[in-house]
């Protein structure tokens, strides 16, 4: 049997073994996964939510833990590239995907692509990677996604690697995680989380590229509360999020100091994705959500950076981290002197940070496609 035939053959089986499942949720799997990382079922994703150049598109769901660090269901997506499997498999993109919403109909998987991302992961399928992409704990899955928090968010990719591996679809042994906004926090804190812990059953990482990143969110929110600060319409909408997580984790210490409108505002953040919450705050910037915008709530610093801090010294693979000058969503002037910073903690690793000129929070990550292609081509080829 020839190289080619025997390829073919794979994914013919591949493909059967995929059609079996999506026809069978596994109950079995749903009834005793406690460990992270288990596979509870695989089914055929509706094409309207998919990529024009994703041969198939697959949904997952998969255990990994909440908040409270208890073992939960978490939801995601598979992209395949068209064509065969190289030898040794597709080689693998993990996408963390931006700040859509803390609800259930929030959930990227469930949802059409934005013609952004179409044209980013069209271009990345289209080089001839699979592309997985996990919704984070709490979206699409029960419960609410703790906005912002680097153990949901890190452990949810983490666990999204380690499940799709259980399936026999023919993917390579390394990948790279590429986040954009919200996701961008994600990838580091997933980075971090492996570097600290080890990659387990998701072995392998091998670079990490984050554009729009909040390199120091409890500062930056804290301005972004000012009476005086300016930015983007959905700045209102990042800190209800941001309210609504510390809200659920620590009710007393946030609802006595929101605003009449803020007590309103940040109950809707809780089902509302990120358009119609924007929409609804009818112009209002965040210092409107607070009866105080000069402290938001009295630990507001120490609650996000037990929230959203990560360990900066513990990366083990290179990092791309990517910025507009002109973002006002995340306004990046300190993402310089954080990259110097990173690279200063982690001798044994390469931190690349790279300027996109013009560009605004959205238009970087599509500005910084040819040098992520770069990128992958050097650390997955």
């Amino acid at each position: 049997m020839s190289v080619l035939s025997f390829r073919r053959a794979i994914l013919v089986a591949v493909s059967l073994g995929i059609c079996a499942a999506a026809s069978i949720a596994m109950p079995s799997a749903q009834a005793q996964a406690q460990d992270l990382g288990q596979l509870r079922s695989i089914g055929v994703l509706d094409p309207a939510w998919s990529f024009a150049e994703a041969a198939v598109a697959l949904e997952i769901v998969y255990t990994t833990q909440d908040q409270r660090d208890a073992p939960a269901p978490a939801s995601g997506a598979l992209y395949l590239p068209k064509g065969l499997p190289p030898q040794g498999g597709w080689p693998l993109v993990v996408w963390a995907h931006g700040t859509a919403g803390i609800g259930d109909s929030c959930a990227p998987s469930r949802r059409p692509q934005s013609e952004r991302n179409k044209t980013y992961f069209n271009h990345i399928l289209g080089s001839g990677y699979a592309v997985l992409a996990p919704d984070y704990q709490g979206l699409g899955t029960g419960g609410q996604f703790s906005y912002y928090n680097t153990n949901v968010e890190g452990r949810s990719i983490l666990d999204a690697v380690a499940a799709i591996r259980t399936t026999p679809v023919p993917l390579s042994s390394r990948w790279v995680v590429i986040g954009q906004s919200e996701g961008a926090h994600a990838v580091m804190s997933a980075a971090a989380l492996y570097g600290a812990n080890g990659g387990g059953s998701a072995a392998g990482l091998n670079g990490v590229i984050a554009t729009g990143l909040r390199t120091n969110p409890s500062k930056s929110l804290r301005e972004m509360f000012e009476r005086t600060s300016t930015g983007a319409e959905n700045q209102v909408g990042y800190a209800a999020y941001f309210l609504a997580s510390l809200q659920e984790l620590h009710p007393d210490s946030v609802t006595p100091f929101l605003s009449d409108f803020g007590r309103d505002y940040v109950e809707k953040a809780a089902s509302e994705c990120l358009g119609d919450l924007v929409a609804h705050a009818g112009g209002r910037r965040p210092s409107a959500l607070v009866a105080d915008p000069d402290e938001p709530t009295p630990t507001f610093e120490a609650d996000i950076t037990a929230l959203a801090g990560y360990p900066e010294n513990r990366f083990a693979s290179d990092v791309m981290i990517g910025y507009g000058t002109a973002d006002i969503d995340v306004p990046p002037a300190e993402t310089d002197s954080y990259g110097n910073r990173l690279q200063e903690l982690n001798t044994g690793v390469h931190i690349t940070v790279r300027a996109y000129p013009g560009k605004n929070h959205s238009g970087a990550f599509l500005a910084s496609m040819p040098d992520a292609l770069d990128f992958l081509k050097s650390h997955l080829r």
